[in-house]
């Protein structure tokens, strides 16, 4: 069913338990005795045990389902402007990481894992041309995906420009003439970071959105640029240095 989403392994079904379990159809289990099943128990999940097969099955190929496989209702993905109003009420400088066209579940979960980790307060993707949360995005995440707003849009530039209008500033992760080293930009600004897709980069319409770029530098680039999900968290990492 469209409506039903699968969220394998022990690290992701542990968040999503600790998050949603009310949201949470079913615990599928290799081991009677698995620590997650007494977990789910205790908070009112139901528990069936499963043959090694049968969990691959619904993990999906090459799937590391680690012996857990939990099916929960379709993902809910975050309001914009609820994020923004939320940050504003907590009295937070804003940290948003925009992704334009990222189709790579691996490299969204990465980069959802990151934004958590190191402060950003949500990450707004694309509905079009662009990897969603799935079971793949979860996993890669290690469970972040349960914890970090995510907001789905329709149109990238009119969420930056939603974005401008409450006063943050776009940056653009990118190679660019103007292009300013990634420690020169102002952490204690209020600020989305916007990065690329794999290959392709930003996008030119987005990067005209963008108020200025700024780049990582880098010693050697015989082998390109860095993988979007590692170029975010350097990014990141460097923005959490001022923001502590």
């Amino acid at each position: 069913m469209a409506s039903e989403r699968v969220v394998y392994g022990t690290g992701p079904v542990g968040e999503l338990l600790q998050k949603r379990a009310r949201a949470v159809d079913v615990l599928y289990v290799q081991r009677e005795d698995d620590k997650l099943a007494a977990v789910a128990r205790q908070r009112g999940v139901d528990v069936e045990v499963r043959g090694r097969a049968e969990l691959d099955a619904l993990a999906g190929e090459g799937a590391r389902h680690q012996g857990v496989v939990a099916i929960t209702g379709a993902f809910e993905y975050a309001d914009l402007d609820d994020v923004l109003d939320d940050v504003a009420a907590r009295g937070a400088t804003p940290l948003i990481v925009a992704l334009d066209g990222v189709q790579d579940p691996h490299n969204l979960g990465a980069i959802v894992r990151s934004a958590y980790l190191l402060g950003a307060h949500a990450v707004v993707i694309p509905k079009d041309r662009a990897a969603g949360v799935t079971a793949v995005t979860t996993k890669s995440s290690a469970g972040a995906t349960e914890h970090l707003p995510i907001a789905h849009v329709t149109n990238l530039v009119r969420a930056l420009e939603t974005m401008k209008q409450r006063d943050l500033w776009i940056a653009g992760v990118a190679s660019h003439p103007d292009a300013k080293p990634i420690d020169q930009l102002d952490p204690t600004t209020p600020l989305c970071l916007v990065l690329g897709s794999e290959g392709k980069g930003i996008r030119r319409l987005v990067q005209k959105s963008c108020d200025f770029h700024v780049e990582i530098p880098m010693a050697r680039t015989a082998v390109g640029s860095l993988n979007v999900s590692v170029a975010a968290a350097i990014a990141l990492y460097e923005l959490s240095r001022g923001r502590s």
